[in-house]
């Protein structure tokens, strides 16, 4: 189970702000290889489905090493950042030439890509149909908006806050605080929902209660979300 960082929400919650991927999103099988395999020939490369596994398994490997990690910081300020640092990265790992390259970045980027956690829809409509303002706050290089749409939870957020329309990124207290303002809420009565003990967890220096998530997760597994709902509710 995941834990309020600072022990207690101890204001009433007024609005829920939430992390996008690893929170209400899955992060671990956006790269898939029948999709890879699709995007590659779009790109005029042919791959067969052992072929494309492999890039996966080196992309992955060196876009999550040490390395990797480091040479993403400030990826996120801007689409243009995202695309230019990712691309890079990925190139590097095979290495790989442009059309390759630019299969596997469209991948990582599809909205289509991404799915929700079993219980993410539901919670969202929860918390929607009980009058709580709901937002998504996220640091990322493109537009996440379409995956909400897709699902149909869309229309359950009052606000989508993303580091690359403002050129700030969490743990930055501002983006935050920009989120709170859309929100219409106080800080002290705005619940945040993350996965990440460092960048979301910062959320407190902000004046917000955090509530973390397992850093375990599975894309068919529900989330915990269910536990917002007695938070918040």
């Amino acid at each position: 189970m995941g834990e309020p960082v600072d022990g207690s929400v101890s204001e009433r919650v007024e609005a829920v702000l939430f992390d996008f991927s690893g929170t209400l999103f899955d992060d671990t099988e956006v790269l898939d290889a029948p999709a890879l395999v699709t995007a590659a020939a779009r790109q005029g490369v042919t791959l067969g489905a052992a072929e494309a596994e492999d890039v996966i398994r080196r992309t992955l490997r060196h876009v999550d090493s040490p390395a990797g990690f480091a040479a993403r910081e400030g990826c996120d300020l801007s689409q243009q950042a995202h695309r230019t640092v990712w691309t890079k990265l990925i190139a590097e790992a095979g290495p790989f030439g442009p059309e390759l390259t630019e299969a596997v970045y469209s991948c990582l980027t599809d909205p289509g890509a991404w799915s929700p956690y079993p219980d993410t829809v539901p919670v969202l409509g929860a918390l929607r149909d009980a009058g709580v303002p709901v937002g998504v706050l996220s640091n990322i290089g493109w537009d996440i908006r379409p995956a909400f749409e897709r699902v149909g939870a869309l229309a359950s957020l009052r606000t989508v806050v993303l580091s690359c329309e403002h050129g700030v990124a969490k743990p930055d207290p501002a983006l935050f605080a920009l989120a709170c303002e859309r929100l219409g809420a106080q800080p002290a009565r705005v619940l945040y929902v993350g996965d990440d003990p460092v960048k979301d967890g910062a959320a407190v220096r902000a004046g917000l209660p955090v509530y973390l998530l397992p850093s375990e997760r599975d894309a068919n597994t529900p989330r915990g979300l269910a536990a917002v709902l007695r938070l918040a509710l």
